[in-house]
């Protein structure tokens, strides 16, 4: 496996230094909580990386069905094989985005650490305020989620499944590059890795 440090040049592009082993970065929340624009600024900072949307695969099944739960999580097993695959290629971090809604993202870690026991993971919950939620659906474009009531309840799970390593932020006031360099901080931190 890989390992990184960070190292800002005059520049402000990041370099990155062999000196310490991150494997998986989880960021999830619910629609419209950042994740995705912040992973895509995050995978900057990782040449090595690679950057797993689980609404991509699910955009490959011909008759998708955003309501049905089973198929999210037969999606979640897939992804996770993906990773496990990636890392042996020895690709590093791989940054996998998802809701990961209710309490999904255990089983998804156990399916994880059946692959490797000794993964580094450092998972990320994004989260905003409901009035900033709300302004941020109304921007988005025709054809992306933009249900309310789903994604408050979805917003609301993040707090309330947090799992001990997670490190959640709340992203009202943050760009996603602000959020994107509070995640890199920490993961250069060794912060909230677990095992």
């Amino acid at each position: 496996m890989q390992k990184y440090v960070m190292q800002q040049t005059p520049n402000t592009s990041i370099q990155l230094m062999q000196d310490k082993r991150i494997d998986i970065v989880i960021i999830r929340g619910c629609p419209a909580s950042g994740k995705s624009q912040t992973a895509k600024k995050l995978s900057q900072s990782f040449p090595n990386g690679v950057r797993l949307e689980v609404d991509t695969l699910r955009q490959m099944v011909i008759s998708v069905d955003w309501t049905n739960q089973q198929e999210h999580i037969n999606m979640l097993q897939v992804s996770a094989g993906l990773v496990h695959e990636f890392l042996k290629l020895g690709f590093s971090p791989v940054i996998v985005v998802d809701t990961f809604s209710g309490d999904k993202i255990n089983k998804y870690l156990e399916t994880l650490y059946q692959f490797n026991k000794d993964l580094s993971i450092n998972i990320f919950g994004l989260f905003t305020t409901d009035d900033e939620l709300r302004k941020r659906l109304e921007l988005r474009k025709n054809g992306e989620f933009r249900d309310f009531g789903i994604c408050k309840r979805l917003n609301d799970d993040v707090v309330k499944f947090k799992c001990d390593t997670e490190f959640q932020i709340d992203t009202t006031r943050l760009s996603a590059t602000q959020t994107a360099e509070i995640v890199h901080r920490h993961i250069m931190n060794g912060e909230y890795a677990s095992r």
